[in-house]
């Protein structure tokens, strides 16, 4: 058998497209390797959404370039949207492969490498996977693309405009990841908060349908924008009880209204904390996180400042930070006054402090009740396996209970800064 490895940089809907590859490749009589052992073929999945990310890419580009035998090197997603010539140029590098390609891929892949393809005429094409390579929860994609032209993002220019998914796909795909033995899938892309097809007009108007016609145990939203948390999801979610994760990412960007319009958010800090407010007024024991850039352009330090109250406000569970970086094509890019590196570094620092003691408040709160615990991964020396509660908070499972996709119950009897303590419930 052919042999691929792949890494993948970025967000679930990256890996959701891995492995949407994966699939195809593996009905062409590919088997699949870690990305560090010999192989055919070497396929890099990248993200463009910060410098880092970019100089992440470079770097796996160069690690899979001096493989011994110079295997063919094969660069797909965002970086390659947003700079296709620096890509193509870089050493190892033997194809590239853009974000409107990628449903294309296979046979792109074949055209320029028939020598990998013997025996195979017609390259498959599948519109729904059943293995998420090493996760216990799997991503399911239900849209790609954005209309929100935030003043720092990249994301709509790489991705294109908002697409949906048809949901009968998305619950098709649902039940044969369930019939595999899945108990948990995450809802991801670009833009969840503007899900419509046909007659499902909303995100919880989706939750609701998935709910009636898929036997998954339980969804979790991703990223979700604050405009689009309404009274009407956080119902749904409330009423799905135990089939639907208690856990909301919202992102903030600034909490400093001025820094909120030059971004071009369509919402004001006020707003901001009355949807995140009520979300916690509905749902018991909802965890809530945050996504913060810091030293966007003329931020002041008084900006920051707002930024750290909403922080501290005592609704928010963890944090997400992220420094800025200026994005090519972008408005921010253009804009004046930006922050010194070190100043941006401090910023950094700060809020993830404030993120730590955040998380480690939102853990307490959780002794005494009952958790509902999905493996993850082992740990690095073996000890125990890390898994993950249905309100985001990590758990640590004794070596011997843990690995498995199966929803473990747990009595929480205590926890360190970082993780829960329990007793299994049987």
């Amino acid at each position: 058998m052919k042999k691929v490895a792949f890494e993948t940089v970025g967000c679930r809907l990256n890996q959701y497209e891995t492995e949407k590859i994966a699939t195809e490749l593996s009905l062409c009589g590919f088997q699949r390797v870690e990305f560090d052992r010999p192989a055919d073929l070497y396929i890099i999945n990248t993200c463009t959404v910060t410098g880092r990310a970019d100089a992440t890419c470079r770097n796996i580009i160069s690690r899979a370039g001096r493989m011994e035998g110079s295997p063919p090197v094969v660069v797909i997603g965002c970086y390659v949207e947003s700079d296709p010539d620096a890509i193509s140029i870089l050493d190892g590098v033997d194809l590239v492969i853009s974000n409107k390609n990628k449903a294309k891929a296979i046979s792109i892949i074949k055209d320029n490498f028939p020598n990998l393809f013997d025996d195979i005429d017609d390259v498959p094409s599948v519109s729904k996977i059943s293995e998420f390579h090493q996760h216990n929860r799997a991503w399911i994609k239900i849209g790609d693309g954005c209309n929100q032209r935030c003043a720092y993002c990249i994301i709509p220019l790489v991705r294109g405009e908002l697409k949906n998914r048809p949901v009968a796909e998305i619950s098709d795909e649902i039940n044969t990841l369930s019939e595999a033995g899945y108990n948990e899938v995450v809802l991801t892309g670009i833009h969840i908060g503007q899900y419509k097809y046909g007659d499902i007009d909303s995100p919880a108007a989706l939750v609701k349908h998935l709910l009636n016609n898929s036997t998954i145990s339980r969804l979790r939203l991703s990223s979700i924008e604050p405009q689009e948390v309404d009274s009407k999801l956080l119902e749904v979610m409330k009423e799905g009880g135990k089939r639907v994760c208690r856990h909301l990412h919202i992102p903030l960007q600034s909490g400093s209204d001025r820094i909120l319009k030059l971004m071009r958010r369509p919402y004001n800090s006020d707003r901001y904390l009355e949807i995140v407010r009520k979300a916690k007024e509905t749902i018991d024991d909802i965890v809530i996180g945050a996504d913060i850039i810091v030293g966007f352009p003329g931020e002041t330090g008084e900006d920051f400042k707002e930024s750290v109250k909403i922080a501290e406000s005592g609704l928010l569970d963890y944090l997400h930070v992220f420094s800025y970086s200026d994005r090519p094509g972008t408005a921010s890019m253009e804009m004046p006054d930006k922050i010194n590196p070190e100043v941006i570094k401090h910023r950094n620092s700060v809020l993830r402090e404030i993120s730590n003691k955040l998380y480690t408040r939102a853990l307490a709160r959780e002794v005494g009740n009952e958790a509902h615990i999905i493996s993850e991964h082992r740990d690095r020396k073996g000890q125990h396996y890390w898994g993950i509660s249905d309100n985001y908070l990590k758990v640590a499972i004794p070596i011997n209970r843990g690995g498995g996709r199966e929803i473990l119950k747990m009595k929480i009897t205590g926890c360190t800064n970082k993780h829960l303590i329990g007793e299994f419930i049987k």
